[in-house]
């Protein structure tokens, strides 16, 4: 694993050609995944069956030259290990029927058992048996305020408005259920690492719903706690982790935290004037619209090579989108041409 060229820019050091993988590589724009995702009725069941997952992280490696994998699952395993109640309808995205609606829903809730998510740590180990051997896994969670937010609202949502309610009545007990899911993410990372990730990436899916503030009462402060166990544990001490932090109303320097080695930007920011400021303190990851992949192929290379020449001399950069895959990509416009 010392050649990967994605651990070895996570390290800060200069590839001749920048390693490359996308957020979402598995999933719903490949035909081989529609294939499998038919036999299963409901996302949840499909996530929760090692062997099916570890085929799935496959399929891209098999399709395209990627330089990383990541596990398959999803960011809501957490939650769901809660007993809120989670089920993925179609057409829908994710719903809990047992959402936190009152301080006493938090006060209330069970230790968190990390055992009720043996199937994640499963996967990992499936995945690692069929990935080659020279291909580093990537593990994940949520932010903690993420997995807060999708708790609280019930399901995902355009503005939150239950959440954001919530927070504002009922300060202290969202602290103290950030508190709980902080050291439940901090498990979970752990065991994964044991059963064989190489780096972890920290999904803050919605921090773009917080203002300055409320961004670091509500989401940073616990991000970094998080971190800081990682790095603090002997088990995660080495891991290194990526931070997706989807267009906070901050500026990304002032977000970053020693403990970090890279940060993955949101397509909304500007690679260049980030690049410019972090040159050799974190590595960079990103950020092609996704949207672009739409396009033709010849908007697709120019802003492809876009990217990567504002990064060429960048000690650290790791190419990706700013955002994950949609189903309405084609295939072979992730592929491109030599």
């Amino acid at each position: 694993m010392n050649n990967s060229s994605f651990l070895q820019a996570l390290s800060r050091e200069k590839n001749d050609v920048p390693p490359i993988w996308f957020m979402r590589q598995a999933g719903r724009y490949l035909p081989e995944y529609q294939t499998i995702r038919k036999n299963y009725k409901n996302f949840l069941d499909m996530c929760k069956e090692p062997r099916t997952c570890a085929e799935l992280a496959l399929q891209p490696i098999e399709r395209f030259d990627l330089d990383a994998s990541i596990l398959f699952s999803d960011i809501l395993t957490i939650p769901d290990a809660f007993n809120l109640g989670l089920a993925f309808h179609e057409g829908e995205g994710p719903k809990f029927s047992n959402p936190i609606s009152t301080p006493q829903d938090i006060a209330r809730l069970e230790d968190f058992q990390i055992e009720k998510l043996s199937y994640v740590y499963k996967a990992v180990e499936e995945t690692k048996k069929i990935l080659p051997a020279t291909l580093p896994l990537i593990g994940f969670c949520g932010s903690p305020w993420t997995l807060a937010a999708y708790s609280i609202e019930g399901g995902g949502s355009k503005d939150f408005a239950k959440t954001k309610k919530f927070i504002s009545d009922h300060p202290e007990a969202v602290k103290d259920y950030l508190e709980i899911i902080t050291d439940a993410c901090f498990q979970y990372l752990k065991q994964q690492v044991l059963s064989g990730v190489n780096a972890l990436q920290i999904f803050d899916s919605w921090a773009d719903l917080l203002n300055p503030n409320d961004l670091e009462t509500y989401s940073l402060k616990y991000t970094r706690k998080l971190a800081r166990k990682l790095k603090e544990d002997v088990v995660t001490s080495k891991t290194p982790i990526i931070l997706f932090e989807k267009a906070p109303q901050k500026k990304i320097s002032d977000i970053l935290f020693e403990d970090l080695s890279c940060i993955s930007l949101h397509w909304s920011e500007s690679i260049e004037s980030v690049s410019e400021n972090l040159k050799g303190q974190f590595a960079i990851q990103g950020n092609l619209n996704p949207l672009f992949l739409l396009e033709s192929d010849e908007i697709i290379q120019a802003e492809t090579k876009k990217i990567c020449g504002a990064m060429k001399n960048f000690p650290g950069f790791i190419f990706n989108l700013g955002h994950g895959i949609t189903p309405d990509i084609k295939p072979e416009k992730v592929r491109g041409h030599d």
